[in-house]
């Protein structure tokens, strides 16, 4: 992300305008971007008014579904009530809409050398593949496969959160052990086929041939 950093001045405008480009027709409150950004709300605030201003972005109100103050540690869906927020949304005809896509969404999504590092952290990693969003495949199974022996799974959970909020969207990954991963292998697996067959990229990899 270095040289989109320093083509839009930070990482984090980099982030929200990301969001705003994967989910066009999603409107995104305060608390939603500072979120799924991974940021202080003032930190977004300012990135979001410059948007705004530039005509990147426009006002939005909407409605919320949020949780019902309650005692009860479960939440059914009768425990939410919608609200009314005030948010922002892309502005579908913004003249530079286009060629921001292209240098956004098409370019290197993330710093596969830090994601590599991170992960290799969490413990025994064998096998770490970028698929689907990472190669431009909206239409595979997964876009994170990780394969690994006695990973924390809350840990490797939290590491997908910080790479969905340097992407701009929620990701979809697997983790298998080793074990698993081999007996999947042998049978045909669609998921693991999904992956391996198509185009990929293998940030880490002590098994495959």
């Amino acid at each position: 992300m270095e040289p989109l950093t320093k083509i839009f001045g930070s990482s984090r405008r980099v982030k929200v305008m990301r969001l705003f480009l994967f989910n066009e027709e999603t409107p995104f409150d305060i608390d939603d971007l500072a979120e799924r950004t991974r940021s202080k709300k003032t930190e977004v605030r300012k990135e979001v008014t410059m948007l705004v201003r530039i005509g990147f972005l426009k006002k939005k109100t909407f409605t919320k579904s949020v949780p019902k103050k309650t005692r009860s540690k479960k939440i059914t869906q009768a425990q939410f009530r919608k609200v009314k927020k005030h948010g922002w949304i892309l502005n579908e005809t913004f003249e530079l809409l286009r060629p921001l896509k292209s240098l956004l969404l098409e370019s290197e999504l993330v710093d596969e050398q830090q994601v590599k590092q991170r992960v290799k952290k969490l413990g025994s990693v064998k096998l770490l593949i970028l698929s689907g969003v990472f190669v431009g495949d909206d239409n595979r199974f997964v876009d994170v496969l990780v394969v690994g022996n006695k990973l924390n799974p809350s840990s490797l959970n939290r590491e997908i959160s910080i790479i969905e909020s340097e992407v701009g969207r929620e990701l979809a990954y697997a983790f298998f052990d080793q074990k698993e991963f081999e007996y999947r292998m042998g049978m045909y697996d669609k998921l693991v086929r999904d992956v391996l067959e198509n185009d990929h990229r293998k940030l880490i990899n002590t098994i495959l041939s």
